[in-house]
């Protein structure tokens, strides 16, 4: 099962009894499946992949009208015999075409925000779909052929800072949602509120374990740096050994070459607490750092004066 049925078996659940506001949905869905047939006797069909959104909007409708109408169902074989069903609405469905003005180019305006996120939501269940969480890309997206719907809900969807974008693949506009948070969000709003729970959980699981990855990483990178690092001073410790007199070297450098040879892999913070516990309480990081970078230029001054005297 995907997950976009399960967000619409979770909407379909939903129950208003409020028409003004059940209306909107339904709108939403006789404009982007629906067809007006004219002729002598108006006919109205709409089209969904489910019975129980069929069931849902003849209901709604029923609260108002007197209907008429039959129920088809069709196999589509290249979406891999996915059924589809299309009700044909013959008695009241020139009221329904009237009263929802289905023949006008513009959209109708929304008195309240119920009503705006109950023509959202009746518009993905008619033509949104949404990525599975656990899929490597977050999109959500609800297409039709006609860019005046489009631009309606795009519209409507960023009056919720969603940051909703148009695009067009082939014959159709797509608006869309590629947040993960922005998806997260528009599910709660349109009702869908346990698949939004699902959704958010397995979001912020997977930003826990990216980012305890990363953190593995990021640590595993710091240790090397701490080696490469010891290993170096370790060197340079080595050489003054070897080749200075040391009653000659500096005592506050003795003890930090000693510290380094007795804790070989300790970090430079973990060398600090060591330092301040036995030798020095107010030496500092900086401070540390510095006296192994003095160090360091004994041994490349003293390399470059024997290099200079061969």
């Amino acid at each position: 099962m995907s997950f976009t049925k399960d967000v619409k078996d979770d909407l379909l659940h939903l129950e208003n009894d409020d028409y003004n506001i059940e209306s909107k949905e339904v709108l939403a869905i006789l404009r982007l499946s629906g067809e007006v047939k004219l002729g002598k006797n108006l006919g109205l069909s709409f089209t969904c992949n489910s019975m129980g959104m069929i069931r849902r909007y003849i209901k709604i409708l029923k609260q108002k009208y007197d209907l008429d109408y039959s129920v088809l169902s069709r196999t589509i074989s290249r979406l891999d015999n996915h059924v589809v069903f299309t009700c044909e609405i013959s008695k009241g469905a020139d009221l329904i075409i009237k009263d929802y003005n289905l023949l006008a180019l513009e959209m109708a305006e929304f008195e309240t925000e119920e009503e705006k996120l109950a023509f959202l939501r009746g518009a993905f269940l008619a033509r949104g779909s949404v990525n599975d969480p656990n899929s490597k890309s977050s999109h959500l997206e609800i297409s039709y052929n006609s860019d005046t719907e489009i631009l309606a809900l795009q519209r409507i969807m960023n009056e919720y800072d969603l940051n909703a974008r148009i695009s067009k693949r082939k014959n159709n506009f797509i608006v869309y949602i590629k947040s993960k948070e922005a998806i997260g969000e528009f599910l709660y709003m349109i009702g869908a509120s346990k698949s939004m729970e699902y959704y958010q959980n397995i979001v912020i699981t997977k930003e826990i374990k990216t980012t305890a990855k990363r953190t593995i990483n990021l640590d595993l990178a710091n240790q090397s740096k701490t080696n490469k690092a010891a290993l170096d001073q370790l060197k340079n410790i080595q050489y003054i050994e070897y080749h200075f007199d040391l009653s000659k070297i500096d005592n506050k450098l003795l003890m930090v070459m000693k510290v380094r040879k007795d804790n070989q892999e300790a970090s430079l913070n973990e060398l600090l607490d060591i330092i301040h516990e036995e030798y020095d309480p107010y030496l500092t990081k900086s401070g540390l750092n510095h006296r192994f970078r003095k160090l360091n230029e004994l041994v490349e001054d003293d390399l470059a004066k024997s290099k200079k005297n061969m």
